[in-house]
């Protein structure tokens, strides 16, 4: 009878061995899973889908301007948004998510050439002489999305355009007015 209640009284639980063993797993897991993440580039890719969307704000924005004035608002050079547009539009328009910090490889990542001086992130606006076209420009952080709307491949860039876009990179993504 002693025998049995000691065989009954067996403790039910895990060992320290089988906890140790479980916690090993979940961090290589872990770490696997992040590695496969891969977050800094999930945040530069999150902040080229903020431009993209700022910058079809402020098109939006100068597209009713267009509509009311019959011209864009003239600027023969490149110069931030937020400091060439909130007088003619009155608006309060976005800046860069990395606004005024400088790009990592300037070469690589120009956007303009020398136009800019250092090359900052920054939203830019250039408009041809009569206010007929123009061009937003940003810096994207990866080359991805800046492929779709290649500065070097707009139509406003070209030469004889009146609106020249200078040295453009990779990493260079601009919108025009549409025609």
């Amino acid at each position: 009878m002693f025998n049995e209640k000691i065989k009954n009284n067996k403790q039910k639980g895990f060992t320290l061995v089988e906890m140790i063993m479980v916690v090993v797993i979940i961090g290589i897991l872990a770490g696997v899973v992040i590695t496969v993440i891969n977050i800094p580039l999930q945040q530069k890719r999150a902040r080229d889908a903020k431009r993209i969307s700022d910058l079809r704000m402020v098109q939006s924005a100068l597209e009713l301007y267009f509509a009311d004035h019959r011209s864009y608002p003239i600027n023969d050079k490149f110069n931030r948004v937020s400091t060439v547009l909130n007088g003619p539009l009155s608006n309060d328009f976005p800046d860069d998510p990395k606004d005024g910090v400088e790009v990592p490889s300037p070469a690589e990542m120009s956007c303009g050439g020398d136009a800019f001086g250092k090359t900052q992130y920054a939203y830019r606006y250039k408009s041809d002489l009569a206010g007929s076209r123009y061009v937003l420009m940003a810096i994207m952080e990866t080359t991805e999305r800046a492929s779709e709307s290649l500065c070097r491949n707009l139509r406003n860039c070209e030469s004889g355009s009146g609106i020249t876009c200078g040295d453009v990179g990779d990493y260079c993504y601009c919108v025009q007015n549409p025609m």
